[in-house]
């Protein structure tokens, strides 16, 4: 078969199994779903995971945040400055001037507060329409998904 004979069939069954497609696509109509959730506070779904990481820990590295959130460098330190400037946050040079340290502010804090009932709220409806143990399934599945792409990025830059 020739490479540049591809068929309609043959592309429908990448769209149907290809896990990039099917996990972007869910990913931007759940992330909607929290957006829209969430515009009456002012905060994105990624700020206020940012937020949240935040708050769970005194301080944070802006390498460490990245990490946990498998985040490109570039795009948390733009979330990052977005939430500097409204005062949400604070960055702070760390150990050595390279180093910068995340913490929380007090009007993080109270913004948090504001929207935790808000992604309560959308997690419940959420479980509602998978069924509570198909929910959690899902979510532990997104997780797997993710360690194994790191796991195969790890293997592809070694």
């Amino acid at each position: 078969m020739k490479h540049d004979a591809l068929t309609p069939e043959e592309l429908a069954i990448v769209g149907g199994c290809c896990a990039a497609f099917n996990v972007r696509k869910a990913s931007r109509v759940i992330t909607r779903l929290y957006a829209e959730a969430f515009a009456p506070v002012g905060v994105e779904p990624t700020q206020f995971m940012l937020l949240a990481a935040c708050a769970r820990q005194r301080t944070l590295t802006m390498g460490a945040l990245a990490v946990r959130m498998a985040m490109d460098p570039s795009a948390l330190a733009r979330n990052i400055a977005v939430l500097e400037r409204r005062g949400l946050v604070k960055v702070a040079f760390g150990v050595d001037r390279r180093v910068r340290d995340i913490s929380i502010s007090a009007q993080g804090r109270k913004i948090l507060s504001r929207v935790l009932p808000r992604w309560r709220a959308i997690q419940a409806k959420l479980a509602a329409q998978f069924g509570e143990d198909g929910f959690q399934a899902t979510v532990d599945l997104m997780k797997k998904m993710t360690q194994a792409g790191e796991a195969l990025l790890a293997d592809s830059n070694s």
